[in-house]
């Protein structure tokens, strides 16, 4: 009885340990723990249909948020407009045609905008009602795009799930993504997908991922983890019922002869 349920119990335990620690099935390569952290552009960066912008990435795990700030001069010293995408990063796998470059995907769930200059503000208020914002602009004001399916002004359109097609790879310290469009559109197709890498990125933070990584089923995952705690505390009361049980009938035989003497 007691083998048997040792055994049970290892293979509880064993249960757990795998289910914490298997890969993703949805995106194996986005937990990759050389691409998650903060990336942040090394320079003004000229930027195909803004003057200049800076880029500040941050990836943790199949998360991602992207700044792209625009500025009205070469030192990046007057910014004008700041977009910030949000959504889901997948790395599909090594690309067929660059060596050393993984094929990824950036699939915008949401995008917000601030103005940082009337000009810019005024500029986005002269969209058509509902177009892009649902409310008026003013300068500091972030506002999210989700109401109005994004800014056809700018050319972001947010419905239908978009997908950005991208490369990535990493050089000691430093990201390279792919090349921006020199029409200054988004990559939302495969055939738009860069051959090229743009300026690159240089890692300045971390993030933390927490078990189990990303894509794993976190439910499943911390039941198992609760049933093996759980059969732990009850094996370690059983054992000590059966030895305090063993030692009260170790004793009352003892007791017994003691009374009938």
């Amino acid at each position: 009885m007691r083998s048997n349920f040792s055994l049970l119990l290892a293979c509880a335990i064993l249960a757990t340990v795998a289910s914490v620690a298997r890969p993703a099935h949805a995106a194996p390569q986005a937990q990759t723990p050389m691409l998650s952290g903060i990336w942040s552009s090394t320079e003004c960066e000229p930027w195909p249909g803004r003057p200049f912008a800076r880029r500040e990435l941050t990836l943790t795990g199949a998360d991602y948020r992207l700044d792209v700030t625009s500025f009205a001069d070469n030192k990046c010293t007057i910014p004008t407009l700041r977009t910030r995408y949000e959504g889901r990063f997948i790395a599909r796998g090594p690309s067929p045609t660059i060596p050393g470059t993984w094929n990824v995907e950036f699939a915008i769930q949401r995008a917000l905008l601030t103005p940082y200059v009337l000009n810019t503000a005024d500029f986005l208020n002269s969209a058509p009602k509902g177009t892009c914002g649902s409310d008026r602009w003013f300068v500091g004001i972030e506002q999210d795009l989700a109401m109005t399916g994004g800014c056809f002004l700018i050319g972001l359109n947010l419905r239908g799930r978009p997908v950005e097609y991208d490369i990535a790879t990493v050089q000691d310290n430093r990201l390279f993504l792919g090349q921006r469009p020199a029409d200054g559109g988004l990559l939302f197709a495969p055939e738009r997908r860069p051959t090229a890498f743009g300026p690159p990125l240089l890692r300045t933070g971390e993030v933390v991922i927490l078990l189990p990584p990303v894509g794993g089923d976190h439910a499943m995952s911390a039941m198992l983890i609760v049933i093996g705690v759980s059969l732990l505390a009850a094996g370690w009361g059983w054992q000590r019922g059966v030895a305090s049980r063993r030692s009260v009938f170790a004793l009352w035989p003892d007791q017994s002869i003691t009374m009938t003497t």
